[in-house]
């Protein structure tokens, strides 16, 4: 690996999955490499520097993480541009991340307007937008930490190692299997006080183990969740990030896996807005060459 090379993972919890199901990729989280060493990216302490080494060993929290290699007019970067890259990461060190799994989750939601149709994981997104709208999300999210090193460096000219993005339409991924008592018992320490009172019998339920046999039907009406009322939450949250209020309209949400593929031509965006940015962007850019696989843990994600 090298300096301003670009890490790709998922993380093992249900929340990194429901993050990368909404965010339409097989990624959870991004990060970006600083040297030899270590990563730079956006953590719940703020934009860190952390060993690499540290997370290629941590098999427990992350499935795998995939390294590519950022290009500029088809080669791989200089030196110098490298060099330049990593300055403009350090200078975002300390640069606060007030968001939580729950919290991302919700913003995931809100740029990509894809709402799942399980009933428990439309509360989970209730959440999650919830929280935002209660906790300002106006700091970075780690694909923004990435594209930002790369596309406010100090080069010449101004945006050259800009990644190019290319607007994705949604895919029609299979929701994908999830414990919910383990999704709830990641959830719950993240509600505020209020909302884990209002949820306290449907934890209780959980707890029990009923969540599997749990109805949309059978649960408190109060706690049935509408796209209407989803939308609502998600423009309040773009509002609060500087966005335009309505979802994005390319992309809107998929009522069901089944549903009809909508066919996009490949679109690129000439001066993205770094907020919009997703881990798929980055997976998915032309800009960005695949090295390889850097960790397995060997564990196959829920799909």
């Amino acid at each position: 690996m090298q300096t301003a090379d670009i890490l790709l993972m998922r993380g093992t919890g249900p929340l990194s999955t429901l993050i990368a199901w909404c965010g339409d990729s097989i990624y959870s989280h991004a990060a970006i490499t600083a040297d030899k060493d270590d990563l730079i990216e956006a953590s719940a302490v703020g934009v860190r520097r952390y060993p690499l080494q540290k997370r290629l060993l941590d098999t427990d929290n992350y499935y795998f993480v995939d390294g590519f290699r950022p290009q500029a007019g088809g080669e791989p970067l200089s030196p110098p541009d490298r060099g330049s890259v990593l300055a403009h990461a350090v200078s975002l060190l300390g640069v606060p991340y007030p968001l939580d799994s729950l919290a991302t989750l919700g913003v995931v939601v809100a740029i990509r307007g894809k709402l799942p149709q399980h009933w428990l994981a439309r509360i989970v997104v209730r959440e999650a937008l919830d929280h935002l709208v209660k906790d300002n999300p106006s700091h970075m999210v780690c694909s923004e930490v990435v594209y930002r090193a790369l596309a406010e460096c100090d080069v010449t000219p101004e945006g050259r190692l800009a990644p190019v993005i290319v607007l994705t339409p949604p895919t029609h991924m299979p929701f994908p299997p999830v414990d919910w008592k383990e999704l709830w018992d990641e959830v719950w320490p993240l509600l505020h006080p209020q909302r884990q009172s209002h949820l306290a019998t449907l934890a209780g339920q959980l707890q029990d183990g009923q969540g599997s046999v749990l109805q949309a039907g059978s649960i408190d009406p109060a706690l049935q969740v509408g796209d209407d009322e989803l939308q609502q939450r998600a423009r309040q949250v773009r509002e609060q990030l500087g966005l335009d209020a309505s979802p994005l309209p390319q992309l809107g949400d998929i009522a069901s896996a089944g549903a009809e593929r909508v066919e996009m031509p490949a679109t690129v965006i000439p001066h993205p807005n770094p907020k919009l940015v997703m881990p798929l962007d980055l997976a998915a850019s032309p800009s960005n060459h695949l090295l390889g696989r850097l960790m397995d843990s060997g564990k196959l994600p829920p799909t």
